[in-house]
Order: structure tokens, then sequence, then C-alpha cells
């Protein structure tokens, strides 16, 4: 309603003010009328009556009188009443008008009468003209004007109210159109549009209007996008963070337990105390515990290292990095009598080489020593849209591998064992969901009773 309200006061301030306008127009045209027309008329009727007797006399010259008389005749179709006149005022010819022959006279004229006397030279003689002429009087044209007024001016006005009309309609249509336009991108509508296409300068602001609101749009998606990176950004960061937090705290918790075990066989052998007394069977037992401590620091390390190093991508054959690292398991591989299918086909991604190769080495790594003698490690490429999907499966596994949620998370061991094929330092598959957050690699890793199976997608370069 507020809408319409300001739609209706626009167009009937713009119907108004032209509608003013038209009516000073037209009575000031009838006032001009009714002031002028009476003299402008008498002013008329004396030039075309003097006009015809300059005529008369000029065709006049020279002829007989018989010649004369036909085209005087013709002054009646005028209405002019004439007679003629010898040089010794006898009437030589004067037509019926109902009433006595006219004579010249002095200052005799009536009102509403034009007079004239005019020698003509004939061939033989010369003749006087004498002629009259009766118009309107002046009062009474401007009586007849005033009678004709109100039909003259109430159809101009309805005229210059419709005129009015249509002008208000033409001119505030598209005003309010852009109007609504300006209101839309206020609210931040970069959609809107408006629709005047002409070639004046209300189209050059409607154009206008569209390509500000066209540049707005794509400037409001951009920072859209941008937003939308950095809030990704940012969630990424947050979890990495409480990801690192974990990580200490697990680090915490894990350095502990051998720290105070050493600490123990120390002061039991520096104590000279019951069993501690076998130093070389307890320094020997210190010096695994040490060594286990390296791998995790130096596991510890490597995670930091695949945090803050900068990534160099090139174009990376899928099939050939996978069997580079099969090769390196082949005697484990042949110990355990595994069965390993590789993939056939050729895929070409676009990916950092060395952080891959270290992704694949510990996912393989971790098929090999949770697959049962004799089992199976399936290694598949799938191509798909712009892409293709790699699958590492291994079946069957030592033990139930239904909880594989937490597998990628640090220091969390499938077998709780310190067993150097088994137990590993918990760091492996944490290590290999960083790279992967890294390179930008969706990847999943799912298990049933029997079988894991990691996936992740690649997009190809051909």
């Amino acid at each position: 309603m507020k809408h319409l309200a300001k739609r209706q006061g626009i167009t009937a301030k713009l119907f108004f003010l032209t509608m003013s306008l038209l009516i000073v127009a037209v009575l000031s045209t009838v006032g001009f009328l009714y002031a002028s027309l009476p003299s402008y008329y008498q002013s008329y009727r004396e030039e075309q009556f003097h006009s015809t007797m300059a005529s008369i006399k000029l065709k006049s010259k020279d002829r007989s009188i018989e010649e004369l008389i036909p085209l005087l005749d013709q002054l009646t179709d005028k209405g002019i009443r004439f007679s003629l006149w010898t040089e010794d005022d006898q009437l030589l010819y004067a037509p019926d008008f109902g009433r006595g022959p006219i004579r010249r006279t002095t200052d005799n004229s009536p009102t509403g009468t034009i007079q004239a006397s005019l020698p003509l030279q004939l061939n033989s003689q010369t003749v006087t003209l004498d002629a009259d002429q009766m118009i309107q009087p002046i009062d009474e044209v401007k009586a007849v004007l005033l009678k004709l007024a109100p039909y003259i001016v109430f159809p101009l006005l309805l005229l210059a109210g419709l005129a009015a009309y249509l002008y208000s309609r033409t001119i505030s249509r598209p005003l309010i159109s852009i109007n609504q336009a300006t209101k839309e991108l206020a609210n931040l509508n970069f959609a809107v549009r408006t629709h005047h296409h002409s070639t004046d300068e209300l189209g050059d602001l409607s154009r206008n209007i569209n390509q500000l609101a066209t540049t707005l749009e794509a400037t409001m998606d951009s920072l859209q996008a941008s937003n939308e990176r950095l809030r990704l950004e940012a969630e990424k960061d947050r979890i990495r963070d409480a990801e690192r937090r974990q990580l200490f705290l697990a680090i915490s918790h894990e350095l502990k337990t051998p720290v105070t075990i050493i600490k123990g066989q120390v002061e039991g052998m520096l104590l000279n105390l019951g069993i501690y007394r076998d130093r070389d069977y307890y320094l020997e037992r210190a010096s695994q515990v040490i060594e286990n401590m390296e791998r995790l620091i130096a596991s510890l390390l490597e995670v930091a290292r695949v945090e803050q190093m900068a990534l160099h991508f090139e174009e990376t054959n899928l099939r050939l990095l996978l069997e580079q690292q099969l090769d390196q398991f082949g005697q484990l591989i042949h110990d355990q009598q595994l069965r390993v299918i590789s993939p056939k086909g050729d895929w070409n991604v676009n990916t950092d080489r060395h952080l891959l190769e270290r992704a694949f080495h510990n996912v393989l790594m971790n098929a090999i020593s949770y697959t049962a003698p004799g089992g199976t490690i399936l290694i598949e490429t799938t191509g798909k849209q712009n892409g293709v999907v790699l699958t590492i499966t291994n079946s069957p596994t030592i033990q139930d591998s239904s909880d594989t949620a937490a597998w990628f998370h640090p220091l969390t061991r499938a077998e709780q064992s310190r067993n150097r094929i088994h137990g590993g330092s918990g760091l492996g598959l944490y290590l290999v969901h960083q790279i992967m957050d890294r390179l930008d690699l969706k990847t999943t890793l799912t298990g049933t009773p029997d079988q894991v199976r990691f996936t992740t997608f690649f997009e190809t370069t051909s």
C-alpha cells in the first residue's frame, strides 16, 4: 500500500501540474481570440474590400461600358453594393438591391459599413464607381465568441485532461520502475532489472542501473565465494587446532609411561635393588623403550613437516607410484604369502608426488600389517567424471575391523600391542589423513569384521 500511495502521488503531481499548464494555455488562447479576433476580422474584411476594388479598377481600364457591366455584376456575389455614375453625376448603372442607388457622400457611412469611390477610365469615357459593404459589428462578433466559448473550452479541457493523464502515466511509469529497482538494490537484491529501453536520459538511467546491478551482483557473488572459502579455511584451521591439541595430549600421555618405566629402571639399577642388579638385562629393556620413543618422536617430526612444507605439484602416474611402493614391501608380502592385485589402467593426476608417495607407503604398510597370512590386497582405479577413484581393500583382517571411525586420529591403533609389525606408533594413518588434507583429496576409511577399504578421489589430467 505504501508503494501504491507513492506511485499515485508522483502520477497525481504530474497530472495536476500538466493539467494546470494546459488549462492556462486553453484559457489564454480563448482570451486572446476574444480580444484580437474582432479587430482582426474587421481589418481582414476591409483589406479584402479594397483589394477587390483595386482589381476592378485595373481590369476596367480601356474597356467599354458593355464589357464593364458583367465584371461589376460579380461584386454582388461578394455582398458589395455599387452604382456607376457619369462625370456629371448621372446614374449610369445600378443593380437591384431593393433600395435606391448609392452615391458617394462625405462622412455619412453608417457604422459597420466599408465605402469606396473609384474613378474608372474606360475607352470612351470616365465613370465613377461608388461601392459599399456591410460587415458584422465588432460587438456582435464578441457576443458570438462568448456564446461559442463553452463549446470550445470544455472539449479543449477534456482533451487537456486526457493528454495530462497520458503524459503523467508515460513519465511516471519508468520513474516508478527505476525507483523500485533502486529500493531492491538498497535491500541487496541485485537480481532486479529495469525494463525501460528508450533512447532518452531515462533509458540511459535505466541501463546504468541495470549495469550497476550486474556489477554489484558479480561483486557480491565474488565476496560470498571468498567468504565461503575463508569460512572453510577457518573451519579447517579450527579442526587442525583441535587435532593438534588432541595430539599434544595424546603424546603427553604416550610419553609418560615409557619415561616412568625408564626412570624406575634407572633408579633401581643405581640403588642396586632386587632384580635390577641384573643391569645388562634392564639396560637392554630401557634401550628398547628409548627406541620406541625415538620412532614416535620421528613420526611426530614428520607430521610437523607435512603441515609446514611447501607443496610442489606435478603430473604423476598413479599405477607407477603404487608399484614403486609395493616393490619396497616385496619381501614382507612374500613372507606373509599375500596376494596383491595391482591396477592395470594408467591415470595421471596433478599432485605433490613426494607427499602422495609417503601416504601410499603408510596405507600399504597398514594393509599388509593387518591382513591375515594368505589374504588379498586389491588395488583398483575406477574412472569417474573428471577424475578417478582409487580403492585399496585388504581382507581378511587379523581382527574385527568394523570400527574404523577413529583410525585417522593420532595414536590410535587397531591392535594395542607394541609389536613392530602390528602395534606401530599409531601415527601412520593420522599422517595419511594430514597429507590428504594438505592435497585437498577426499578420503574415507571403512571396515567390516574381515575387511578394510581405503578410498580417495583424484582429478585427472589425462
